[in-house]
């Protein structure tokens, strides 16, 4: 093979591997395993151009084609497996591509799209391939050497096809979102799709190769379905860091006083939310919001009810414990006092060096915080009738009045889904392979005291921005265990489930009198997915037997989250919980 076939081959898969590259971003919007894939393939290509333009200079610098002579056979073998290599890459690649215009396509629900980039690349491949599959030499090795090198094209195609489709099913997290078809053009076309940087794609590409690469030390038990959590670096998840922070989540002593824990507010038989409309502080300071469930933290976008730049529970978790605006468990000024409370309880030692073993003195603040927030990462649940109809197989898992209320609820008559869509019934949500993040907020028409106005020291995302347009907008929640985590609504001004019904059938909620009248159905901030509905007392009923069908009675009695230090497990009280009028 002369320099010419080389230089030629190598220009047909750089032209590709820059095509690939350029067009990750938006594989990689579509689903994380595509911008991968494209990206890692473009990578390839361009190496492999590197590698036989620096062969071609070689062969034009000696005139030859590194196969005369005993003292070029060193060259020719290389020369051999580069060839190899390139076929490889370039035959692969239209294999791969023409496997999945014709059978499954993995992470897909269509087939690639015929696109213009798509085009060029694989003519690009085509020229590669055959300038590699063309030796200069008698023509009966010509033909046999283009037949090896065509074996070698189908096999790596086949393999590159084949393990996709193992992924797909091994890997769920790097599938893209229910709905989300591959349509690229369409996309691509859409002003309303998010338009993904090359440092976001980095930054996904990096975080998908971690959570392939480097295996988790702790077991999730993930549910069918359900992709793993993200988890910071400096803070891996172990099942030792687990056990501490359920003791630490459950105990008194990590309180100012020593009146409350972390459990007092975030109960499990409740989803780990406490049934009052506005928490309680261990001084007895009454919060402005309603306690938010800790059901399925772990894939919230964002946390508490509205700030935008809180995303780690590692800096969640330090508000209630030394925030003084309000008081929730009061160490501030009490840090070294508990800490010694910690360090004088017999149980602690062990856990402590078990979970953080190395450190020299492993009580501290820091070793507290991570303790936390491994636990509350831990707390996912996703074994609820719907979880056993969509995913198990069970045909009989939900009645048929919580089918029809699903099929409402994924209407576009009633809107849910927009808000609360998704594995976790929430579109602020996030896992380890998601590209990119949506922080998501909305005004529900709650309230309207004037030009939008929300009441005073509760007015959402407004209170972090100081935009206008932001009063009253608030974080999306998990709508799963729902039925168990009334009150609802950020302050907890809603009772029950079939009240919240009527309030976005309604388009939002008319305050007759009092010092919060006013009519938030109004509201010039209100999000366009509340405006109103009608609805038929059947559907009604329908849509809440649905919801009721989210509630994981498992999770909601499950020993590894329980109160280690109760002398038995807490009877189960779902039962009790799931009414309209429960609190």
């Amino acid at each position: 093979m002369n320099a010419t076939r080389w230089l030629v081959a190598a220009l047909g898969l750089g032209f590709a591997g820059w095509v690939h590259l350029s067009i990750m971003p938006v594989h990689f919007a579509h689903a994380a395993a595509h911008g991968l894939f494209f990206g890692a393939l473009g990578a390839l290509q361009l190496g492999w151009m590197l590698s036989a333009l620096i062969v071609a200079a070689a062969m034009a610098l000696r005139d030859d084609d590194g196969h005369r002579g005993d003292g070029h056979r060193t060259d020719a073998w290389r020369g051999a497996a580069l060839r190899a290599v390139g076929q490889t890459i370039a035959g692969g690649a239209i294999v791969l591509w023409l496997l999945t215009q014709t059978v499954a396509t993995p992470f897909a629900t269509s087939p690639e799209p015929i696109d213009t980039a798509t085009v060029l690349s694989k003519l690009a491949e085509l020229i590669a391939m055959v300038a590699l599959a063309t030796p200069a030499t008698a023509s009966v090795r010509r033909w046999r050497v283009a037949a090896a090198h065509g074996l070698i094209a189908l096999i790596a195609g086949g393999a590159m096809w084949q393990g996709g489709l193992v992924a797909q099913q091994r890997l769920p997290a790097l599938m893209p979102a229910p709905g989300h078809d591959h349509d690229h053009e369409a996309h691509a076309h859409d002003e309303t799709a998010p338009t993904p940087s090359l440092l976001a794609t980095v930054h996904a590409a990096q975080r998908l190769v971690r959570t392939l690469l480097v295996p988790s030390a702790y077991d999730w038990q993930l549910p069918p379905g359900f992709p793993p959590p993200r988890v910071p670096d400096d803070n891996p998840m172990t099942a030792a860091k687990v056990e501490l922070g359920r003791h630490l989540f459950y105990d008194v002593r990590l309180s100012g006083n020593g009146t409350q824990s972390c459990a007092s507010c975030h109960l499990q038989e409740r989803a780990f939310s406490d049934g009052l409309a506005r928490s309680r502080g261990s001084t007895g300071e009454v919060h402005p919001r309603n306690a938010m469930a800790l059901v399925n933290v772990a894939y919230s976008a964002t946390l508490t009810w509205a700030h935008p730049q809180l995303d780690r529970l590692e800096d969640q978790v330090q508000i209630p414990m030394f925030g003084s605006h309000p008081i929730e468990l009061g160490i501030a000024g009490q840090e070294d006092v508990v800490l010694d409370r910690l360090r004088a309880a017999p149980r602690y030692a062990p856990l402590f060096a078990e979970a953080f073993p190395g450190v020299v003195d492993p009580v501290q603040w820091r070793t507290v915080i991570q303790a936390l927030a491994s636990f509350t990462r831990a707390l996912i649940s996703g074994d609820s009738p719907y979880d056993r109809f969509v995913y198990g197989g069970e045909t009989d898992a939900l009645s048929a009045s919580a089918q029809r209320g699903m099929a409402l609820f994924l209407s576009e008559d009633f809107e849910c889904h927009h808000c609360h869509g998704g594995f976790n019934f929430s579109v602020a949500t996030v896992h380890q392979a998601t590209a990119f993040d949506e922080r998501v907020f909305h005004n529900t028409g709650l309230y309207d005291l004037g030009d939008g106005a929300y009441p005073h020291g509760n007015e959402g995302l407004y209170e972090v921005t100081h935009i206008a347009s932001d009063r009253g907008k608030f974080r999306p929640p998990t709508l799963r265990n729902v039925a168990v985590t009334a009150p609802y609504m950020h302050d907890g001004s809603i009772d029950t489930l079939s009240a919240v019904l009527d309030t976005y059938a309604a388009g939002g909620r008319h305050v007759a009198d009092g010092p919060l009248a006013g009519d938030g159905r109004r509201n010039p901030n209100k999000s366009g997915f509340v405006p109103g509905f009608s609805m038929t007392p059947q559907e009604k009923a329908d849509l809440l037997a649905f919801l009721h069908a989210l509630t994981d009675e498992t999770f909601l009695s499950d020993p590894r989250f329980a109160d280690p230090f109760a002398p038995s497990p807490p009877p189960a009280r779902v039962a009790a919980l799931t009414g309209d009028a429960a609190r």
